[in-house]
Formats: structure tokens, C-alpha cells, sequence
């Protein structure tokens, strides 16, 4: 199960089998630490390498690693016009990861103004996990989304 989905206890709807209220409002954010290395490989060159990722559970999506963006490669990440609003985090705005004569568009994205309620955001990008070649949690090459235990 996971905490944001079906009936985990961040998702929109709580089963009748529980002994606790959730109170708060119907879409949920929880930002947590992540407590293992993780890398992402794109055209042959490393994109990140963390130890301080962080897992970011909202209600309706699977979670979602953000990583400081000191552990990012910034020299591989190109700038785009691309922008999405959330009514929960604020304004997006997007990278394309350009390696090896390769682009992802649109592959990484930040808040870098975030809304009061997600402040904690600030300072962090998130990749698009298809958008990358190999993902590495720990050693171990990840097929899927990293595993949050």
C-alpha cells in the first residue's frame, strides 16, 4: 500500500476499517527524507547522485523523489519556457537534461517560488522517471519506482 493512494491514510477517501480521522484538507502533501543513495543516469552521465533525497507523498500520485539541487549536474540542464501551475505547491518550472548528443525534454522540474504551504520545496528539482536511461537505488539498478522501504 501506499500512503497516497487507494485507501492509505494520505489518499482522499479512508476505509471503514481504521481508528483514526484524518483532519486537515483533501489533498495532502508530505515531504520526508529518503534514507538511501540514489542516481540517475542519462546518455552515459551520472544527472544526480544524492544521499539527501527526499520523498514527497501527495495525495492521488505515487511518491516522488526530490533531490537537493547542489546533487544535481547543472552543466547537463538546459533552461526551458515550460511552466505548470499546481494549486498545492505553486509554479513549475522545467530543465531538459541534454547528454551525448541526446535531450530529454522537459525532464526535471522545481518550485523555485513554492507557495507558503510547501515552502519546504524550495532548493530541490524532481526528475521524470521514464525520462531518464537507468536509475540506481543504492547499488541495485531500479526497474519501476524506487521502493520506499
Amino acid at each position: 500500500m501506499t500512503l497516497t493512494l487507494a485507501h492509505g491514510p494520505l489518499s482522499q477517501s479512508l476505509p471503514s476499517t481504521v481508528n483514526y480521522r484524518v483532519e486537515g484538507p483533501a489533498h495532502r502533501l508530505l515531504f520526508e527524507g529518503f534514507p538511501r543513495r540514489v542516481r540517475a543516469v542519462f546518455g552515459g552521465q551520472t544527472v544526480l547522485d544524492t544521499r539527501r533525497g527526499k520523498l514527497l507523498h501527495e495525495t492521488g500520485l505515487l511518491p516522488q523523489l526530490y533531490v537537493p539541487e547542489e546533487d544535481v549536474r547543472s552543466d547537463l540542464l538546459v533552461p526551458t519556457d515550460h511552466h505548470t501551475r499546481c494549486p498545492f505547491k505553486g509554479t513549475a518550472s522545467y530543465w531538459s537534461v541534454v547528454a551525448d548528443d541526446r535531450t530529454a525534454e522537459n525532464a526535471v522540474w522545481s518550485y523555485p517560488e513554492p507557495i507558503d504551504d510547501a515552502m519546504w520545496l524550495r532548493g530541490y528539482k524532481a526528475f521524470y522517471f521514464d525520462a531518464m536511461d537507468a536509475w540506481f537505488d543504492e547499488d541495485e539498478e531500479v526497474a519501476g519506482h524506487l521502493r520506499t522501504l
